[in-house]
C-alpha cells in the first residue's frame, strides 16, 4: 500500500512542475522542481520492486527528493516572492518519503492518513503558501485631501523602520518604499501610518501611482535577484488592499512603468524594430487590449508614457512620424500628432515622451532625419485631445514632470544658466545655487536647497511675483549610505502630496511633511 501512496505523491510532485513559481521561479518547468519530481517518480517506481535493494533505493531517492524540496521551499519563502510549486513539491516529497518507508504488508487503512495529508497539504500549499510571504495591514477608505500648496511651518516627521528607497504621492498622502521590502502609506495631514504592505526578503524595484493616485503599483524582485521576472502587486492606495498580483518582465526603475488610471501598458518585440503595445487591466488582471502598427508601418521603441486615460504609442510610416494617443479602454487611437516624412531613412527615430503627474498633459520630443520640416518636433499636448498646448525650445525643453507648471531650463556645459516657468516667470537661480530637488504647485515653484554648512531648506518662489519664502528642514547630514530614489534617480525628493508637502532623502529613515493649513 505504501507504493500506491508513493505513486500518488509522485503524481502531485509532477503537478508541481506546472504550477506557478512566481518571480523566484518564473520558468515552467523549473529545473530544480523538475529534478525533484523526477526523483519522486523514480522512488515510487522502485517502491513497487520486490527486492530489498529496490526498497532501499526507493527510500534513498525519496529522502533526497524530500530534502531538496524542503530546501527549495525555504529558499522561495525567504525570497519574498514564493509561488505554489515548491510548496506542493515539498508536501508531495515528504509524503513520498514516509510512504516508501512503510513495510510492504502495511494494511490499506494505515495509509489513509497519508493520503489525507497529501490531499490537504496540496490544497493548502496552492491556496495559502504564496500569501505567507506577505505582511500587511489595511485601512478604511477616506476622502483624499487636496494636493498641498500653501503649508504650515510646523512639520510632522515619520521615521521609517529601514532605509527609504522612494516616496510618491498617492491615496490620502504618500507611500514610502523601504529597503526591507515594506511599503507604508502615511496620512498627509498628520503623518500617521495608514496601512502597510511588505514582502520581507524581497527588494522593491519600483513604486508608481496611477495618474489619479487611486492605485499604487509596487514591483518586487526576489531576494537573490537572479531571475528576469518580477512580482507586480497593484494596491488600493487608500486602503492598502491588494487588487491583483502578476509576474512582469524585469523592471529596473519607475521610468519603465507608465500606467493610466486603468491600465498598465507594456511592449512586446515583434522583430524588425517593431513593438506591440499590450494593456494590462489594473483592477481585473487581464489583458484589456493590444495594439500594433498598421501594415506598412512600425512602432519603434520608446520608454512608455501615458496620460490620465491615454497610452502614448510611437508610429513610423513611409509618409509620417507620429505619436498616437490610444484610448485606455479600447486601445483605439483617439488622436495623432503627425509629422510629415519626405524621405525614409535608415537612421533610428528617437522619441522622448513624458507625462505630467496628473496625466493632463504630455510632452513630445521627436527626432528623425527624414522629417520634412523641424516644426512641431518639440511640443506639449493636451493628453485627452492631442491639442498642442505649447511648443518647446529644443535648447530649453519643458520639464512637465514636476507638477502643474512646467519649467524650461537652459543648460550650458552641465550648468543651468536660465530657467523660466510657464507664464513667463523667470526663476531666481541665485536664491537656490545648490538645488537638490524641485517641484511645482499651481501657485509656486518649490526647490529643496542646500545652504552653506549642509543645512537644507525648502525655497518657495511665488508665481505671482510676491515675496519668496523658505522652510527649514531639520535633517542630520547625509551618511555614506545615502542612495538615489527609485523614481527620480536623485537622492532627494520634494513632493506636493494630498494634505502635505513631503520631503525625503534616499537611504535615510526620516520622512518630513508640512501639512496644508486647516480649512477656516
Amino acid at each position: 500500500m505504501g507504493a500506491v501512496v508513493a505513486a500518488l505523491a509522485a503524481g502531485c510532485a509532477v503537478l508541481a512542475v506546472f504550477l506557478s513559481g512566481d518571480a523566484v521561479r518564473p520558468d515552467r518547468p523549473d529545473l530544480d522542481v523538475a529534478l525533484v519530481a523526477a526523483a519522486s517518480v523514480l522512488a515510487a517506481l522502485l517502491a513497487f520492486g520486490k527486492s530489498g535493494g529496490a526498497k532501499i533505493a526507493s527510500v534513498i531517492f525519496a529522502a533526497g527528493a524530500a530534502g531538496w524540496a524542503i530546501y527549495c521551499l525555504s529558499t522561495d519563502l525567504g525570497s519574498g516572492t514564493p509561488g505554489s510549486s515548491s510548496a506542493v513539491l515539498a508536501v508531495a516529497a515528504v509524503v513520498a518519503l514516509v510512504a516508501t518507508g512503510l513495510p510492504r504488508q502495511t494494511r490499506w487503512w494505515l495509509a489513509v492518513p497519508l493520503v489525507v495529508v497529501l490531499a490537504a497539504g496540496t490544497v493548502t500549499a496552492v491556496a495559502a503558501v504564496p500569501a505567507l510571504a506577505v505582511r500587511s495591514t489595511t485601512a478604511p477608505a477616506i476622502a483624499a485631501p487636496a494636493l498641498a500648496d500653501k503649508v504650515v511651518t510646523s512639520p510632522w516627521q515619520w521615521t521609517a523602520p529601514a532605509k527609504v528607497l522612494d516616496v510618491v504621492a498617492a491615496g490620502a498622502g504618500v507611500a514610502v518604499a523601504g529597503s526591507d521590502g515594506e511599503v507604508t502609506a502615511l496620512d498627509g495631514p498628520t503623518g500617521a501610518v495608514r496601512w502597510t504592505y511588505a514582502r520581507p526578503g524581497a527588494h522593491v524595484r519600483a513604486l508608481v501611482p496611477t495618474p489619479d493616485r487611486l492605485l499604487l503599483l509596487a514591483v518586487y524582485a526576489p531576494g537573490d535577484g537572479g531571475t528576469d521576472r518580477q512580482h507586480l502587486t497593484v494596491l488600493d492606495a487608500f486602503t492598502g488592499v491588494p487588487l491583483q498580483e502578476k509576474l512582469i518582465e524585469e523592471v529596473h526603475g519607475a521610468d519603465l512603468l507608465a500606467p493610466t488610471s486603468a491600465v498598465l501598458p507594456s511592449l512586446a518585440y515583434l522583430g524588425d524594430g517593431n513593438f506591440r503595445v499590450d494593456a494590462l487591466d489594473l483592477r481585473g488582471g487581464n489583458t484589456r487590449w493590444s495594439w500594433q502598427a498598421p501594415a506598412g508601418c512600425v512602432s519603434p521603441f520608446a520608454l512608455p508614457a501615458s496620460g490620465r486615460d491615454v497610452v502614448l504609442a510611437p508610429l513610423l510610416c513611409q509618409d509620417r512620424l507620429s505619436v498616437l494617443g490610444l484610448d485606455e479602454r479600447t486601445g483605439t487611437p483617439r488622436w495623432e500628432h503627425r509629422l510629415p516624412v519626405t524621405r525614409p531613412s535608415d537612421e533610428k527615430a528617437d522619441y522622448y515622451l513624458h507625462a505630467a503627474p496628473g496625466g493632463g498633459t504630455v510632452s513630445l520630443t521627436l527626432r528623425y532625419s527624414g522629417l520634412a520640416t523641424g516644426d512641431n518636433t518639440d511640443v506639449v499636448l493636451d493628453a485627452a485631445t492631442g491639442t498642442v498646448v505649447s511648443t518647446m525650445d529644443p535648447r530649453a525643453p519643458k520639464r512637465i514632470t514636476l507638477g502643474p507648471v512646467a519649467v524650461s531650463e537652459r543648460d550650458e556645459n552641465g550648468k543651468i544658466t536660465a530657467a523660466t516657468l510657464d507664464g513667463g516667470v523667470t526663476v531666481d537661480l541665485a536664491a537656490c545655487p545648490d538645488r537638490r530637488a524641485h517641484a511645482t504647485t499651481p501657485t509656486a515653484y518649490l526647490r529643496l536647497c542646500a545652504e552653506p554648512g549642509g543645512k537644507l531648506v525648502v525655497h518657495r518662489q511665488e508665481l505671482d511675483g510676491s515675496t519668496a519664502s523658505s522652510l527649514p528642514l531639520d535633517w542630520p547630514p547625509p551618511g555614506e549610505t545615502t542612495i538615489s530614489l527609485l523614481s527620480s534617480r536623485t537622492r532627494h525628493a520634494i513632493i506636493p502630496a494630498p494634505g502635505a508637502l513631503v520631503a525625503a532623502r534616499g537611504g535615510d529613515a526620516a520622512v518630513i511633511g508640512y501639512p496644508s493649513p486647516l480649512p477656516t
